[in-house]
């Protein structure tokens, strides 16, 4: 595909407030590390913080860990820009708060939090959403003529959603994080959708009985 505008949205790991991160990013090119202009919007889905430890106490030891201050949210993230990593970067330096299983951009203090409290032991970003324009290759052969075809492919476009992957949403439902996922399907509903594909594919026609035998 050529000449191709796409939107895609990512949830990282609040739809009433929106913040707009416009940061230069140093990318390589040829070698050198030259500064690109990067844009990523954030959609705050849902925030909680876990104020107490397993006996029911303030837990201050955590509390003076940077980042681990059992703070998380739920956000819909969607770059304007494409550069690498761009999400990731973008939120550890204007938020300070990196993504969840961050390896490279963010904190294993952090990480090592949250995947013993409620198993998150991945990083914690999927692209949820895809919103694409025809491709022009499409319509090549219609008999209306291309001008007609390209005035109303511009009116077409293709959006795919990707349910959260098993490990995701399992994490997302632990039961510590409750007050947090109960938000996240008020906002969003969608987001408790399952994958599948009929038609064979990643997960194929028998994903939710594997998915339940495996679970046994």
């Amino acid at each position: 595909m050529k000449n191709v505008e796409k939107a895609q949205t990512y949830v990282a790991s609040e739809y009433t407030t929106k913040i707009t991160v416009d940061l230069p990013i140093n990318v390589k090119v040829d070698g050198v590390d030259v500064e690109k202009d990067a844009t990523t919007d954030f959609y705050f889905i849902a925030s909680m913080c876990l104020d107490e430890d397993d006996s029911g106490r303030a837990n201050d030891d955590t509390a003076k860990v940077p980042f681990t201050n059992k703070a998380v949210s739920l956000i819909l993230c969607h770059p304007i820009t494409g550069r690498t990593h761009q999400i990731r970067r973008h939120a550890r330096k204007a938020f300070s708060s990196p993504v969840v299983g961050d390896r490279e951009h963010g904190d294993s203090r952090v990480n090592r939090f949250w995947r013993e409290k409620v198993g998150l032991d991945r990083l914690t970003l999927h692209c949820w959403y895809l919103d694409l324009p025809q491709a022009e290759e499409d319509c090549v052969e219609d008999r209306r003529g291309v001008d007609a075809v390209m005035e109303e492919v511009s009116k077409t476009r293709i959006q795919c959603m990707a349910p959260l992957p098993p490990d995701f949403a399992t994490a997302l439902k632990h039961e510590k994080l409750k007050p947090l996922w109960e938000e996240v399907l008020r906002m969003e509903p969608r987001l408790a959708m399952e994958p599948y594909d009929e038609r064979g594919g990643t997960f194929g026609r028998y994903y939710r009985k594997k998915r339940d035998d495996t679970a046994q």
